[in-house]
């Protein structure tokens, strides 16, 4: 017996014959039939026919199959929908919630301290950890927070930086659910010291990995916990200094070129006891701060995203002071970009929104010039004629230049939203201000006017007398005045002056009163001519 035959032998006692005996060889299907058995025969005689001229009948063409669309690039809101995460009930929670129980109980004992024992992180911070998976598993969102919690600072001590960080982080975004669904058990002050501090030792927790990238957006982070759902119109005090603590933290004062436009707080790289300062700094802090710009990839997101959200708060000296930092980051490696050039334009708006127009142009022709590429850009176009109708006080130059229908229609198109907008609101003179043109009569409202009056222009009309119905009504000057800005402590403090005390200091002054050898008084002593 041949090989092939012992082969055909022992498949056919494994796996049963195939019908056709073992000397049956199987044909291999021509094209044709394939095609036959994808798309239907092609009639009868085919190759598929079984001898004697029999004709076979035709395959029926199968239904087709609905492919799934792909998944990959179907974006919806901005805001990320969060799946619900499935939990165990009945028998199943009990048992894993007992489960959780024991490995937490075996992390505290993990960490104490014996007579011939020490505590142990690493084994403290594995069970920490199986314990907050059980909880997540059985919904239990504050007792897998607390866990979470605890075992950051277990992987801390023993040396875990990057899980410490990740349970740290995990830990916060608990805490910001908590609020949105109402069932964090502290106050919502409490809730954002928690997620503040939380996002704070996350961010020491890259520092110690040597990831200045991560920390910097972990610091962002931190700083946004303060306006968990904060409704007001204006940005807190304490909640703007943590933005621009955060903003320094990708690019340090010294090589910020907006660093003076910074509101709260002083630069970490200056040493306030010395003659230097952020526009004259030593060589040696000049070298300091370029080694600590971060220039990871993606690192000047979070710092647009900054920007956007100052410009939205009306904050426009920070928001420069932010885009400052984006441009720097960008300019980092001497490259030429897109992303560059619409950072670029981002200054130009922001400093006329200001009422800078002289600024404006300086940054443009000392700064942003000097890339070769951003001069045949169309954001080069759009910021130069912006600046160039605000500094001459042409009105119509300015709704030429901002017009939606105009040449730079494509740059005010690729801006975001929050910078398209804080176009519209640009001025001949002062700070862009929501609704003045209406109020003061400006150019845009002026052209809106003319531009209705024209035959033809119907439908403008009609938008313009549909647009007061769809509007969100002004807050009035009385509801301004309620709202609290967080610097509400420094006039509290500015008032609380002990004025005894005050007189009391004054009294113990000696000014020289009735001592005649300091007394300068008589005339003769002097000589006038």
């Amino acid at each position: 017996m041949s090989y092939k035959q012992k082969a055909s032998a022992n498949r056919d006692a494994l796996f049963g014959s195939s019908g056709g005996g073992s000397s049956s060889r199987k044909k291999k299907p021509s094209n044709q039939t394939n095609r036959d058995a994808l798309f239907g025969g092609g009639g009868s005689g085919g190759v598929g026919s079984s001898g004697g001229g029999a004709s076979s009948k035709p395959a029926s063409k199968p239904a087709p199959v609905p492919v799934p669309p792909s998944k990959g690039y179907q974006y919806g809101a901005k805001t990320k929908t969060k799946s619900a995460k499935p939990s165990l009930k009945g028998e199943a929670k009990q048992l894993k919630m007992k489960e959780a129980k024991e490995c937490a109980d075996k992390a505290k004992k993990a960490m104490q301290r014996g007579m011939f024992s020490k505590p142990d992180p690493l084994a403290a911070s594995t069970y920490y950890k199986k314990a907050a998976d059980a909880y997540q598993l059985c919904g239990e969102t504050l007792l897998e927070r607390n866990c979470r919690m605890s075992s950051g600072d277990s992987q801390m001590r023993a040396g875990a930086f990057a899980t410490a960080a990740a349970e740290y982080t995990r830990a916060a975004e608990i805490i910001q659910d908590g609020l949105e669904t109402k069932t964090n058990p502290e106050s919502l002050e409490r809730s954002r010291e928690i997620g503040r501090k939380l996002h704070l030792d996350s961010a020491a927790a890259f520092t110690q990995m040597n990831e200045p990238s991560k920390a910097a957006s972990s610091k962002v982070q931190a700083a946004l916990a303060l306006i968990w759902g904060d409704e007001a119109a204006m940005l807190p005090k304490v909640a703007l200094e943590a933005l621009e603590e955060a903003i320094e933290a990708h690019v340090p004062d010294p090589v910020n070129p907006y660093a003076r436009y910074r509101q709260t707080g002083i630069s970490a790289y200056i040493d306030p006891d010395s003659e230097e300062s952020v526009a004259n700094p030593s060589p040696e802090t000049l070298a300091l701060a370029r080694q600590h710009i971060v220039d990871r990839p993606y690192a000047h997101e979070p710092v647009q995203d900054m920007i956007l959200m100052m410009v939205n708060y009306g904050e426009y000296a920070s928001a420069l002071y932010a885009a400052g930092a984006a441009s720097t980051i960008l300019g980092r490696e001497s490259l030429s970009s897109l992303t560059l050039s619409r950072a670029f334009v981002v200054e130009t708006i922001v400093t006329l929104a200001l009422g800078d127009p002289i600024a404006a142009e300086q940054e443009f022709l000392n700064r942003h010039v000097q890339k070769t590429s951003y001069l045949q850009s169309r954001e080069c176009k759009l910021a130069e004629e912006l600046f160039r109708a605000i500094k001459m006080r042409d009105g119509d130059a300015l709704e030429e230049a901002r017009s939606l229908q105009g040449s730079n229609r494509a740059a005010i198109g690729n801006l975001p939203p929050p910078l398209r907008e804080l176009v519209s609101y640009l001025r001949l003179s002062g700070v862009a201000r929501r609704g003045v043109a209406e109020m003061f009569g400006d150019s845009s409202a002026k052209s809106e006017q003319k531009r209705s009056n024209k035959p033809g222009g119907g439908s403008s009309a009609a938008a313009a007398a549909a647009a007061p119905s769809s509007k969100k009504p002004e807050m009035s000057l009385g509801e301004l005045a309620a709202q609290k800005t967080g610097y509400e402590v420094d006039d509290g403090a500015a008032d609380a002056v002990d004025q005894s005390a005050l007189q009391d200091e004054l009294d113990a002054l000696d000014f020289g009163d009735g001592d005649d050898s300091d007394d300068l008084s008589d005339d003769d002593d002097f000589d006038l001519r």
